[in-house]
């Protein structure tokens, strides 16, 4: 399987129903979908757990083509050991929502596959190479969460605030705040109460070696 460029497009003014073009391998243990996200009414790229072992991690690759024959070339990873639990069999997630691109344009082809996907009992499916990219930036998240939660505990909310929100951290930090920023709204919880979470459920991973 050939790895390809990181990240995730998709088009807010994609209709209910725009069909994406899973060529993933055969024996993959996912399968792709392009849906409205409840969560909020945007059309996402849904992942489809067909393992009858938890998925812990897993990366795609999309391709998206639009009116003018441009072609756009991304991936999207998820790692759930930072996100409270396995994806788990039959279960659908999404994988991102829509953002950033010119919503006047549009997408006339997506064709997307599974480039890797790391179970709950450590053993992989896919790309090597891309397995080994996702996994390498673990310790820098957990030690990212744990300074969050140290800060708050140490000096309190407004330090927690300063870090969470700092313009300057590195791209792997960055994402991480985001994400807790973003899912505390949602969940209408405090960012201080998911990141503890987060933290407990990644040094459980960790302590089990999957890391």
């Amino acid at each position: 399987m050939k790895s390809t460029v990181l990240a995730l497009l998709l088009m807010s003014s994609w209709a209910f129903g725009q069909k994406l073009q899973d060529v993933s391998p055969k024996d993959s243990p996912l399968s792709l979908s392009i849906k409205i996200d409840a969560s909020d009414g945007q059309p996402a790229v849904f992942a489809h757990s067909s393992s009858r072992k938890g998925i812990l991690a897993l990366a795609v690759a999309v391709r998206f083509t639009d009116a003018r024959g441009q072609e756009t070339r991304l991936r999207a990873s998820q790692d759930y050991a930072f996100k409270l639990e396995p994806l788990k069999f039959q279960e659908e997630r999404p994988i991102g929502p829509g953002q950033g691109f010119d919503r006047s344009i549009k997408i006339t082809k997506a064709v997307g596959a599974v480039l890797f996907v790391q179970f709950e009992d450590g053993s992989t499916w896919g790309d090597a190479e891309t397995g080994s990219r996702l996994r390498a930036t673990r310790p820098q998240k957990l030690a990212f969460l744990k300074r969050l939660v140290e800060a708050y505990y140490e000096s309190g909310e407004e330090a927690f605030n300063r870090i969470l929100d700092d313009p300057n951290l590195p791209m792997t930090e960055w994402v991480v705040s985001g994400c807790l920023k973003a899912e505390a709204e949602y969940e209408k919880t405090a960012p201080i109460d998911l990141a503890k979470k987060k933290l407990a459920a990644a040094q459980g991973w960790y302590a089990s070696g999957l890391f």
